[in-house]
C-alpha cells in the first residue's frame, strides 16, 4: 500500500474531510488536494512519509 491508498484509509476511517487534514498537518488545503490526485496526474504530490507518521500520531492521541 502506497502513501496516498494510507492517507484516503485513514480519511475515511478517521471521518476526516481535506481541510481538517490540512490542518492536522499544517499545510495547505492545496496540498491536500495534489497528495490525493491519482499519480498519472500532472498536479499529482506525493505525500511524504512523515506526514503519515505524524497523521497516525495525531489520530493515536485522538483515540
Amino acid at each position: 500500500m502506497n502513501n496516498r491508498e494510507k492517507l484516503i484509509d485513514l480519511m475515511i476511517e478517521h471521518n476526516l474531510e481535506r481541510r481538517e487534514l490540512a490542518q492536522m498537518l499544517k499545510v495547505k488545503s492545496e496540498t491536500v488536494d495534489h497528495w490525493l490526485l491519482p499519480n498519472d496526474i500532472r498536479n499529482h504530490e506525493e505525500i511524504p512519509d512523515m506526514a503519515i507518521e505524524l497523521l497516525e500520531l495525531k489520530l493515536a492521541m485522538k483515540s
